[in-house]
């Protein structure tokens, strides 16, 4: 059933279930089948797989380990850093993605942030209300200038994060 698949192609992206299965539907008939993909779990790559169904109809797909979807987005918008103890750093940035849980960000300054550090972040989103988003949110990866922060509760702004993300 998997193949090496030819990059060219359009690639759908399949999420990975808490049991570590995938479900994949033809384009073409849409017949599902739900696999084990357990073998892949644990690879720190992105996986490509190509599936040809018993239609005959060849796809690709990308299996996805993230829990929530992400949107690709740039906005501009601010953060403040929000340790304790600490001397405030704060700055504009750019939301390069966003998901219910989390953003990808790019500083547009260099800054000496750690994993673990929290940020209050503010953005608005490209809706028809220009929807304000403020969130405290905490690092929890980097590279170069990009940084990626999860959201440290849940609030009335998830409402309308959820919302946006269905459009």
């Amino acid at each position: 059933m998997i193949k090496k698949p030819n990059l060219s192609e359009m690639t759908e992206k399949v999420f990975i279930t808490d049991d570590n299965k995938a479900t994949f539907v033809c384009p073409n008939c849409k017949k599902t089948k739900t696999v084990d993909i357990s073998p892949y779990k644990n690879l720190n790559k992105m996986i490509r797989i190509k599936l040809k169904c018993s239609c005959g109809n060849s796809h690709t797909v990308l299996l996805e380990r993230r829990k929530h979807y992400r949107k690709k987005t740039n906005f501009p918008g601010e953060y403040t850093q929000v340790n304790s103890g600490e001397k405030k750093n704060s700055g504009m940035m750019t939301v390069k993605d966003l998901s219910r849980t989390g953003l990808k960000i790019q500083l547009d300054e260099k800054s000496n942030f750690k994993i673990g550090d929290r940020l209050m972040v503010s953005f608005h989103l490209d809706d028809k209300n220009q929807s304000p988003i403020r969130k405290e949110a905490v690092i929890t990866n980097m590279k170069d200038s990009f940084v990626g922060v999860q959201f440290c509760r849940l609030d009335e702004y998830d409402k309308i994060l959820g919302f946006y993300l269905l459009r």
